[in-house]
């Protein structure tokens, strides 16, 4: 069986550019700034559309192609897509109509 071609190429320091593999770590340990995921963006343009992100479930896992994450079997408790309700009363304290 052939191993689908990742989307994800490595970590990267946000501060230094140190360069660190795809583990559990979050912070440099030369200058301690956050670690952020680098992308193959060769991949993830081939796989990523608009149709497909309309056509995924109605969870955070139909942005399952721009999440850091890997694997066939993700948990999903049904997070994401958390309707925004308008704030009336708070828009009124804070002079906003549309909050």
């Amino acid at each position: 069986m052939v191993k689908p071609e990742s989307h994800l190429k490595h970590l990267a320091c946000k501060e230094c550019q140190q360069i660190y593999p795809l583990e559990a770590l979050f912070s440099c340990e030369n200058c301690f700034g956050p670690l952020e995921v680098v992308y193959d963006d060769a991949v993830v343009k081939k796989r990523v559309s608009r149709e497909r992100i309309q056509n995924g479930p109605l969870s955070m896992w139909r942005y399952r192609d721009l999440l850091p994450v890997e694997g066939s079997h993700p948990i999903d408790m049904g997070t994401g897509l958390t309707p925004l309700v308008k704030a009336e009363r708070l828009g009124k304290v804070l002079g906003l109509n549309h909050l």
